[in-house]
């Protein structure tokens, strides 16, 4: 979502950051909001299949608080259908979490909880709690879910990199612990700040002992992705999903509508229409593209 706030200070979780008010640097003003909750809208409808359904459920990474969720479920062409969220604060120190939205009429929710980032070597270090949540389909199977946004690669990769693999342990540890629970499919997605070849990635998929995770971003055009830095695409937004569920996907992909990219200044080729520039709103979207996924667990077995 790229710097989804809301105009006012969030003070459900103490946020210092006044950033993105009227008073603020970005100079945030309802207007632009609500402008920015409509261009966001329009990408996720735009997501709709070839039977114009549109997503079950949807994964946001950088979104402040309640308030925005219930904006873009309420307050733009998403109103017309019936989607709910789920949330939780989280100690980010700029303030942005993850969130889920899904479909009443598809899923129910049967459980969810945060799943807090811990960095022992510096106590103070603040990030993004991971999302989970169990649903129940129409079809009565079940779908758990877990929504990530990785510490950032500020400090450079290298030096940041044992963060994004820690956060991977803390989510081995509890894969592990529903995994001996259920053998119900489970979905990991988000923005790993990371690539599939990392470390971070290749402990989910290889270390594990008691449940496999297979990438769905390693079967992809290498040349793609979802972000681009310095002229290169690379695939730091990525689906994971449990091995033995591997049989219900129809396929993932990167969503590269023409709308959402803008020829890059700096390198050949295009790269993600931000919704910023420095401090200045544009007429941008994000600065990574959306990724996706046709799972059908009512045809499992």
């Amino acid at each position: 979502m790229e710097n989804l706030f809301h105009p006012s200070v969030d003070s459900l979780n103490g946020n210092p950051d006044q950033s993105f008010t009227p008073e603020g640097d970005y100079q945030w003003h309802f207007g632009s909001y609500y402008e920015r909750i409509n261009r966001l809208a329009k990408v996720l409808i735009n997501l709709s299949d070839s039977s114009f359904q549109s997503p079950a459920l949807m994964g946001l990474a950088e979104v402040e608080c309640q308030e925005v969720l219930e904006d873009l479920r309420l307050k733009s062409p998403l109103r017309k259908l019936d989607y709910q969220w789920v949330h939780y604060d989280s100690p980010d120190r700029r303030g942005i979490d993850v969130a889920i939205l899904y479909r009443r009429d598809l899923l129910r929710l049967i459980d969810s909880k945060k799943i807090p980032f811990v960095w022992p070597k510096e106590k103070e270090y603040r990030s993004r709690d991971m999302l989970y949540a169990k649903f129940k389909t129409k079809a009565g199977t079940y779908l758990q879910v877990i929504i990530c946004h990785w510490p950032s690669r500020y400090g450079g990769q290298a030096a940041s990199e044992p963060k994004r693999l820690q956060a991977a342990r803390i989510l081995g540890r509890f894969c592990d612990s529903i995994a001996l629970i259920n053998q119900d499919p489970i979905l990991i997605m988000g923005d790993f700040n990371d690539g599939p070849g990392d470390k971070s990635l290749s402990y989910l998929c290889d270390s594990l002992e008691n449940i496999g995770f297979e990438n769905l971003m390693k079967s992809l055009n290498p040349a793609l992705g979802s972000h681009r830095f310095q002229g290169n695409w690379e695939y730091l937004d990525q689906i994971l999903i449990r091995r033995d569920s591997r049989s219900k996907l129809a396929k993932a992909q990167v969503f590269r509508a023409d709308f959402l990219l803008e020829e890059e200044t700096k390198f050949p080729g295009y790269k993600p229409k931000r919704a910023f520039k420095g401090r200045f709103f544009t007429t941008g979207f994000s600065d990574h593209l959306p990724i996706y996924l046709d799972y059908h667990p009512a045809t499992q077995p």
